[in-house]
């Protein structure tokens, strides 16, 4: 029997050799590789025993072979993702370990100025008093921020008008403004008509109206993703507009509003940060004045590692709940 003609053109297109990229990427040519870009970068010279042209040229050649190396790996369906994630962090390494060695810094001056953690000695608990005072502010304003957010959300809803003006020129507005103006209308300005604001309740309201417009778009788009057909499934069978709300739309609205939210609440606690320009002693301000009185950078680093500490598990936590999000699916 003859082979159709569909299998003759399969034929005539199909490979006939194998490609090279398959050996490439074979495990046995990677390590070999590894082991001469590792050779490589302890045999690159330095500026001082060669010229300008030759040192810049192993230099850019090295370069090109690291992330060549580095592009087959995560380029390739086939390698799992941890093997991924180490070459990523392979690739760090050896480009800070370039930068350490041909930069030309004094790191030594550097790490005396900035990483002089022993002037520190009875003094972290400045830090951790400030830190304690920007977590109370970012907390009692994420909650309050959601109550705001919710209540605006489910007021615009019901679709007032007359209301939902209101609400779309709050939302506008407060979204415009940035926090650290609106901070000094409130401490600076309140005062002339009467009010007399703290700078705790200052940062604690410029917080929650600053954020409180954006929960409430949030709150407003999360609820829009619930398909009309539940809702009017719901009202057909004698729910009212706010059963409806509480027993159908937001229910399905929170899981796909938390990761967000949780974004919010990690943008607010860095926000925190600009309070002390209202004299408000959270980690910043406290860390400017260990600053001020040891001359020295060394607290403002300090501040940013417990900022690190703090927001980095925050940050995952947020990525992870995206993810989960996505992988449910839309709610129907």
């Amino acid at each position: 029997m003859t082979e159709p003609a569909s299998a003759d053109a399969l034929k005539r297109f199909s490979r006939k050799h194998i490609p090279w990229l398959y050996y490439v990427r074979q495990p046995l040519f990677l390590l070999c590789s590894l082991a001469f870009i590792i050779l490589y970068a302890f045999l690159l010279p330095s500026k001082e025993d060669t010229s300008a042209f030759f040192f810049y040229l192993n230099l850019y050649s090295f370069l090109t072979l690291l992330l060549g190396w580095t592009v087959v790996i995560l380029g390739d369906s086939d390698k799992s993702e941890l093997v991924k994630m180490g070459v990523a962090f392979f690739l760090i390494f050896m480009l800070g370990a370039l930068f350490y060695r041909f930069s030309g810094a004094d790191w030594g001056r550097l790490a005396h100025f900035f990483f002089n953690f022993p002037i520190m000695k009875g003094s972290w608990h400045v830090l951790f008093r400030g830190l304690r005072t920007t977590l109370i502010l970012s907390v009692c304003s994420f909650f309050s921020c959601i109550f705001v957010g919710l209540l605006i959300a489910i007021i615009r809803d019901f679709n007032y008008k007359s209301i939902n003006l209101l609400i779309t020129v709050y939302v506008d507005v407060f979204r415009s403004i940035p926090v650290i103006v609106l901070m000094v209308v409130l401490f600076f300005t309140f005062p002339f008509f009467g009010i007399y604001l703290n700078s705790y309740l200052t940062t604690f309201t410029a917080l929650t109206l600053s954020y409180g417009a954006y929960t409430a778009e949030t709150f407003r788009a999360g609820m829009e993703t619930v398909s009309s057909g539940q809702i009017e499934a719901a009202r057909s069978l004698g729910l009212s507009r706010w059963k409806t709300l509480q027993k159908v739309t937001i229910p399905q609205a929170i899981p796909i509003v938390i990761p967000v939210l949780t974004g919010n609440m990690i943008a607010m606690t860095k926000d925190t940060a600009i309070a002390s320009i209202v004299a408000t002693p959270e980690l910043l301000k406290s860390a400017r004045e260990l600053y001020t009185a040891k001359t020295s950078p060394t607290p403002l680093i300090c501040a940013a590692i417990i900022f690190l500490a703090v927001l980095l598990p925050m940050v995952r936590l947020v990525n992870h709940m995206e993810t989960r999000v996505n992988k449910s699916g839309p709610h129907y």
